[in-house]
């Protein structure tokens, strides 16, 4: 026969859930160091990273917190468990990891949360045209905190903020690791590429705009804005 809580024994289980969540979401609010975010140091394996991901994954499920009935603990739960989403994509993605995947090892992202991220990457993609870039980053931002694993959606993302502010050079760094991060992702997506290869010519990476024109050539030889691409580049 299974033991039931008594009613003490629930508040203090209750409680000490409560305080595991507000702990680590307070962590992942003050840093975007992806080993930070997993609780562990820069010197971590990646078996260490992966057996740390497995736990939180465990623990930071929809379903443990939505029979709670507290919608506060859920949603700080669910910000969590995408915060190590994108860490571990983060940390996978990097080229000095002793992994090296050609595309790395995803977080598996529920239907739902996959279908939300969708939406709003169709919604980013359609201020992206419109110029609006602000609204832009927003619903890539929102699209990427749903679905980490995406790499289009990653692209976007970085893209958009780079054209916020194109002189802001740490921004330009972080955009390019992002736009390169994406690539590794989704190796045969075509717009990513398309992406990187506006980026390079946007910074004048002669080299970068020549291997993501190549790439993209490669994948799609009718791309629409192939041509354009090529011209500009001077490829």
């Amino acid at each position: 026969m299974s033991k039931v809580d008594s009613p003490d024994e629930h508040t203090d289980r209750i409680e000490r859930i409560r305080s595991i969540v507000r702990e680590d979401f307070e962590r992942i609010q003050d840093t975007s160091n992806p080993y930070v975010v997993l609780n562990l140091t820069g010197e971590a394996t990646m078996e260490e990273v992966r057996d740390r991901y497995d736990r939180y994954e465990r623990f930071y499920r929809a379903e443990n917190f939505q029979r709670l009935g507290n919608m506060d603990l859920t949603r700080k739960a669910l910000d969590v468990r995408r915060a190590i989403g994108r860490a571990m994509v983060q940390i996978q993605s990097r080229p000095d990891t002793d992994a090296k995947p050609v595309a790395p090892d995803l977080p598996d992202i529920d239907p739902e949360a996959e279908a939300m991220g969708d939406i709003y990457l169709r919604d980013g993609l359609t201020y992206l045209r419109l110029g609006d870039f602000n609204a832009a980053r927003e619903y890539f931002q929102r699209a990427c905190d749903y679905d980490p694993s995406r790499g289009i959606i990653l692209a976007n993302l970085a893209y958009t903020r780079f054209k916020l502010d194109p002189t802001n050079k740490p921004l330009k760094e972080e955009a390019g690791r992002g736009l390169q991060r994406a690539a590794k992702m989704e190796p045969d997506n075509p717009e990513i590429f398309a992406l990187l290869a506006r980026f390079g010519i946007n910074t004048r990476n002669q080299e970068m705009s020549h291997r993501a024109l190549e790439q993209l050539e490669a994948l799609k030889p009718n791309h629409p804005l192939l041509p354009s691409l090529k011209k500009r580049a001077k490829y």
